[in-house]
């Protein structure tokens, strides 16, 4: 792609997602953009009038999405975890894009170093999504460049149970929370507000972020950390219960190498919770991206502060 190209004519799918929800925000804050929407026609999600959007049917067939595509510069999305281990929806999107003369495509990642072998030995996902990037780089000759956004944990979602169920296993409203194996696992944090914004920073920038992977780091932290944080800000002790994460990982593999596909949500919890080495500490081994995009700061405190105000907590 060349430097001077810009990108102008967005379009989100996955838009009232966790993570599309704070992206689609960010996209319609920036005025040189024209941000539409791709949604399922049985979908039951409604928009602001001010927003168009391309229904296709629930199969999200090739066809009906390179007709959707065509016209735009951009492709963001952020679709959950689910379709992208079981079926090949994530490549549909990829092949619709080239063929509609798409310019830039940002797949969903959000979350580990997907081309870490770490990552994907013990997250199926992280493998798929992993294989779905070097896919991503063959088409570059087709002229379709990327950007691979990858921000670690949501702190600020992890810990809204309507929105997570707990995923940190860090009960707040309970005052309770489980720890797994030592505790200390050291992890990345951006809030979702921040991942949002380096998405739209990132199409704003096309020659910066270029068929690259964006690393964002808002902090480091643990879980002890976190109850730390929270105990610290409501002055309560929670209640611990200690947990080891072996046998655990080993059912939910055997779980989802059966053909249950949601037991991914339990490797994704504990590749954070847990001792696993997965990579997530992206300080220590990655480009951190967040000046580059002009991301404000966050840091542990402000977001524990957030959540107990916004829960009431």
């Amino acid at each position: 792609m060349a430097p001077t190209t810009t990108l102008k004519n967005i379009i989100l799918a996955g838009a009232t997602g966790s993570v599309g929800a704070p992206i689609l925000k960010a996209l319609l804050a920036e005025p040189s953009f024209n941000v539409s929407v791709l949604t399922r026609a049985s979908s039951s999600s409604t928009f602001p009038p001010s927003i168009p959007t391309h229904a296709v049917s629930d199969a999200f067939t090739e066809a009906e999405l390179t007709d959707a595509f065509r016209g735009h510069d951009a492709v963001v999305i952020a679709t959950s975890t689910t379709p992208i281990t079981k079926d090949d929806l994530a490549y549909r999107f990829v092949n619709a894009a080239v063929k509609a003369g798409v310019k830039r495509l940002i797949p969903s990642e959000f979350g580990a170093n997907n081309l870490d072998p770490r990552a994907q030995k013990l997250v199926p996902v992280y493998k798929a999504k992993g294989d779905l990037l070097d896919y991503l780089k063959t088409k570059e000759a087709e002229g379709l460049s990327w950007t691979s956004i990858s921000c670690g944990s949501w702190l600020d979602w992890a810990l809204d149970p309507a929105k997570s169920g707990n995923f940190l296993k860090i009960d707040v409203a309970n005052r309770k929370a489980e720890i797994w194996d030592s505790g200390n696992a050291q992890f990345t944090v951006t809030t979702s507000s921040n991942t949002g914004l380096a998405v739209a920073q990132a199409l704003k920038n096309p020659a910066l972020s270029a068929n690259k992977q964006i690393f964002l780091s808002d902090f480091v932290t643990s879980p002890r950390e976190i109850i730390a944080a929270l105990e610290s800000q409501t002055g309560e002790k929670f209640a611990i219960e200690e947990k080891v994460s072996g046998p655990v990982v080993k059912e939910a593999r055997a779980k989802f190498d059966a053909g249950d596909y949601n037991s991914v949500y339990t490797l994704l919890s504990l590749s954070f919770v847990s001792d696993e080495d997965v990579g997530y500490n992206f300080a220590k081994e990655q480009k951190i991206w967040n000046k580059d995009l002009g991301l404000p700061a966050a840091t542990l405190d402000e977001v524990i502060k957030a959540t107990l105000e916004k829960q009431k907590l």
